[in-house]
């Protein structure tokens, strides 16, 4: 009677809790066998029940009550784990997918910003500049038109991991839109961003993608632009720079890399014209080669 009155009353717990009930019965019976002996007790005491011989393995009953009472908490326990844990790797998951690019696993541009947020307050302590190459692929609209879709994601996906086969730890790189990449070099040398611009150039156009047994040529313009970026604004206007300048080289017939410096005093009418809308004035800037 006691072992059935414990399982009616947690009923609603295990019907609650289906994934569970193997583990909600062992703690609802191990009550209830726990509490058998001081059932007969009570019924010995008040003359309702006097027991025969063959109920003595009665007063033996809450130890096995009590083992499978620690047996429903301790799987309780393991389950309680195993739930945060899984909740823990979903959240990662969900971390991941929040910033990261779902195609080429390449940083977003929303993280890429709040990155260089941070590394705006670091630069105020340390007066570290970035350096910034944009990257757009030439006539991508083509191999889409040409391969379809498919072969479009493949060639940003083949062009990512060319980027991250040449880049530091410490540099970011980023899908900014579209076909756009943004590479942040950490302290980079003035005199020397354009030569790396310029190997990572002649990799992407060196290395066609292949998709559906076809080789796809690609080549892709690149602007770049070095800046103390101390203030959130200032990281605004160093990306501005290094469009303007990727505006440029497209100008000026593609597969190139142009400085910000190069763009800004060899560009014709209408890449001065971009520059001038373009929200670029006042991060100090350090003169490319």
């Amino acid at each position: 009677m006691v072992i059935v009155t414990a399982a009616v009353a947690a009923g609603p717990l295990v019907r609650r809790s289906t994934n569970k009930r193997s583990t909600w019965l062992a703690i609802v019976f191990g009550i209830g066998l726990a509490l058998v002996p001081s059932a007969v007790n009570l019924l010995q005491t008040s003359g309702l029940w006097k027991p025969t011989p063959h109920f003595a393995v009665l007063s033996r009953l809450d130890a096995l009550g009590f083992a499978l009472i620690l047996f429903g908490v301790a799987m309780s326990l393991r389950a309680a784990s195993r739930s945060g844990e899984e909740l823990r790797k979903q959240n990662a998951v969900l971390q991941q997918e929040a910033s990261t690019d779902y195609l080429t696993g390449l940083l977003n541009r929303r993280q890429v910003g709040l990155l260089l947020d941070y590394g705006a307050a670091r630069a105020r302590r340390s007066g570290d500049a970035l350096g910034f190459i944009m990257i757009d692929l030439d006539h991508f609209k083509n191999v889409n038109d040409t391969w379809g879709h498919q072969a479009g994601d493949a060639v940003l996906v083949h062009v990512a991991r060319l980027l991250q086969r040449r880049m530091r730890a410490s540099d970011m790189i980023a899908r900014y839109g579209g076909e756009e990449f943004l590479v942040v070099l950490s302290d980079p040398n003035p005199d020397g961003i354009v030569t790396i611009a310029d190997d990572l150039r002649r990799l992407v156009e060196q290395n066609s993608a292949e998709f559906g047994g076809q080789s796809i040529p690609i080549t892709a313009s690149f602007g770049v632009s070095v800046s103390l970026v101390n203030t959130e604004e200032a990281v605004q206007e160093s990306i501005g720079r290094a469009d303007a300048a990727l505006y440029a080289a497209k100008a000026m017939g593609r597969n190139r890399v142009v400085g910000w410096d190069q763009a800004f005093h060899e560009g014709d009418d209408a890449v001065r014209d971009h520059i001038k809308t373009a929200d670029v004035a006042s991060a100090p800037t350090f003169k490319i080669a």
